[in-house]
């Protein structure tokens, strides 16, 4: 797994540095679309499951750099939001499962337009999107009453630390408790690989969706040596090019 690390980094920067040393011409862009991912898992006695599928967005800057033909590279950098709820009802109690995710995304494609008149073009792309999650958090809510008395607290667990903090209760009863919690942490890296189709409109004017597969396992620490976590997820976005 770190010499996988390795490598994807030297990758990320030698790319990095390939792209800008190339003297190509290019246009700029906006992208801003709607985001839906899914975590498939598998564990060693091939017992296969997925997660809810989380819900969100994703914004950010675009480059079209063009080689010849309808041939170009189209490196991005996308800050991208997920989010999941689910509800339950018990006896005298209410809980709530929030997650959210927060990362940040460098996309490196490959891209292949057929103009079909010059105001209009189909294109199809592919490649690695190198993904750091900034944050994963988990808060559960409980809300209800018990003999006459109201009830409500919250616990946040973060995927990436593996511990758990709250606002009720205090920091050293926290302390205590995060010692006993299992190794459950959840790893920041991932490199995607996928691709998809779009449409040029006046020029300027870019809608596309795409798929994108997760080749890196997310689990991290002891959850890692009996399973496998991988993210699947689908988009679809509009784009301005300037």
């Amino acid at each position: 797994m770190e010499t996988m690390k390795r490598f994807v980094k030297i990758i990320a920067v030698a790319a990095v540095g390939m792209l800008s040393a190339l003297n190509l011409p290019a246009k700029n862009g906006v992208e801003v679309g709607y985001l839906n991912s899914t975590y498939m898992t598998k564990t060693d006695s091939g017992e296969s499951g997925k997660s809810e599928a989380m819900s969100g967005f994703y914004v950010g800057l675009v480059k079209d750099m063009r080689l010849f033909a309808g041939l170009s590279i189209q490196p991005g950098l996308y800050y991208s939001f997920l989010n999941s709820t689910s509800k339950n009802e018990v006896p005298m109690f209410n809980l709530t499962n929030s997650y959210t995710e927060h990362g940040l995304n460098l996309p490196i494609h490959i891209k292949y337009t057929f103009d079909i008149v010059p105001a209009f073009g189909v294109y199809v792309f592919a490649g690695p999107t190198l993904s750091l999650g900034l944050a994963a958090t988990t808060k559960m809510s409980v809300t209800g009453d018990v003999l006459g008395n109201q009830v409500n607290g919250s616990v946040q667990y973060d995927s990436y630390t593996g511990k758990l903090k709250s606002d009720n209760i205090s920091e050293e009863n926290m302390d205590r408790i995060n010692e006993y919690m299992p190794d459950s942490r959840m790893n920041r890296f991932d490199v995607l690989m996928g691709g998809g189709v779009g449409l040029n409109f006046i020029n300027f004017i870019t809608v596309k969706g795409g798929v994108d597969y997760g080749l890196l396992n997310r689990f991290k620490g002891d959850l890692a040596e009996t399973g496998t976590m991988n993210r699947l997820q689908f988009y679809v976005s509009v784009g301005i090019m300037f």
